[in-house]
């Protein structure tokens, strides 16, 4: 069974189903994203006659704490369901994946070699900052991470991250400022569970065969573009592209991004 939320997604973030021809296309999200972010690529697609599917991958949809006590099995479990999905639906299939979510695409190609090809944006190779590695036992200890009481946080971006979640809330206003150090906490543990998605995805690059097409922004401030060329090195056929785009950030599917 698909996941299903306890908590309240936005209607633009829960997981949706685009119908159309025999021709099917899964969309994955990332860490802390959702299914919105895939939606504009996804009609795009579904105009020009692709079934497409996104899941919401379980503890996403909502604010970061919601993530609490799921895990990269839940990940990986709610994945397989979406694939079994659009089988159902569809003869073809391909995955175009985002982040962390390119580690879930990697796991399902593995698994099904009569998948088409792999579209990854922004593909995790590993964690942007190594004391991530850290959680792995400080998860134990420290059960929360308050990122805007950390001065090394970029805090404009998790502001815009917030307005990404509901435009309408005035960041100006000192009740919510004080409100957003709660609200923007993240389980530790649930960071550690994308340290080990990364380390999961090493493993897993080199078994792929399926044509792969990578893009990959310049200004991106999750997954460094050095990063994303040692995995194209990693990949071993001979079908396989990676394109550059200097100005774009790490929100690829987007129109805009909402940070750059």
């Amino acid at each position: 069974m698909p996941f299903t939320p306890t908590y309240d997604v936005p209607p633009d973030r829960r997981a949706y189903t685009l119908t159309a021809g025999k021709v099917g296309c899964l969309m994955l999200h990332g860490f802390m994203g959702s299914p919105k972010s895939s939606r504009p690529l996804a009609q795009y697609l579904h105009q020009r006659g692709v079934t497409v599917h996104c899941p919401l991958l379980p503890g996403h949809g909502h604010l970061p704490e919601k993530i609490h006590g799921f895990s990269q099995d839940h990940w990986l479990a709610e994945v397989e369901e979406a694939l079994a999905h659009l089988r159902q639906l569809c003869d073809q299939v391909f995955i175009t994946a985002h982040s962390m979510g390119t580690v879930l695409a990697a796991h399902l190609s593995t698994l099904n070699h009569d998948l088409r090809g792999l579209i990854m944006l922004a593909p995790l190779y590993d964690v942007p900052d190594q004391r991530i590695r850290y959680l792995r036992v400080l998860r134990y200890l420290m059960p929360w991470f308050y990122p805007m009481k950390h001065r090394r946080v970029d805090r404009q971006l998790i502001r815009e991250r917030v307005l990404d979640f509901d435009p309408t809330i005035n960041l100006g206003d000192p009740a919510v400022q004080q409100w957003l150090v709660k609200a923007t906490r993240v389980p530790t543990a649930a960071i550690d569970e994308m340290r080990k998605m990364a380390d999961f995805g090493r493993r897993l690059w080199p078994r792929l065969h399926l044509p792969v097409l990578i893009f990959q922004g310049g200004r991106d401030y999750a997954v460094f573009p050095a990063d994303t060329q040692k995995l194209f090195d990693l990949l071993p056929g001979p079908d396989k592209e990676l394109q550059l785009i200097p100005e774009a950030g790490h929100e690829l599917m987007r129109p805009s991004d909402p940070v750059h």
